[in-house]
């Protein structure tokens, strides 16, 4: 059975962009997780083993977004998988999307943002590239 889990509607506040106004001034993101758990044959034991801990997941997100400041939203998006891969075993895949409200462009906009997706297995060759670099 392949089981998937969703966070959406996560909000923290950042110190992220290209701009250093961004990088000193701040503003909010919004952040949605999804992840693939790995596969297990049912969930009728009600056994945490086959899941994870929803608020862990939200707190090692905010974590490592407030950990680092960013330039780009795909690398903060990137590094938050990364981050969940690496500390949550049961996961086999996650996708994080994040978005700000307030970026710096001159029009009405209501958001930019992007959405990331790893695999476990892409964990290897992102960490080889790293270290080649």
């Amino acid at each position: 059975m392949l089981t998937s889990i969703k966070i959406t509607g996560l909000q923290t506040y950042g110190y992220h962009g290209l701009f250093e106004e961004e990088r000193t001034l701040g503003q909010k993101f919004n952040f949605d997780i999804s992840a693939t758990l790995r596969e297990v044959r049912t969930h009728l034991g009600d056994d945490l083993d086959s899941s994870v801990r929803y608020d862990a997941v939200v707190d090692e997100a905010v974590q490592i977004a407030a950990s680092n400041r960013f330039q780009t939203l795909e690398a903060l998006g990137e590094t938050i998988a990364m981050g969940l891969l690496r500390r949550f075993v049961s996961m086999d895949s996650v996708t994080v999307a994040v978005a700000k409200s307030s970026p710096p462009i001159a029009h009405a906009i209501e958001q930019v943002g992007v959405q990331v997706s790893l695999q476990r297995t892409d964990l290897a060759t992102i960490d080889g590239e790293i270290a080649g670099a």
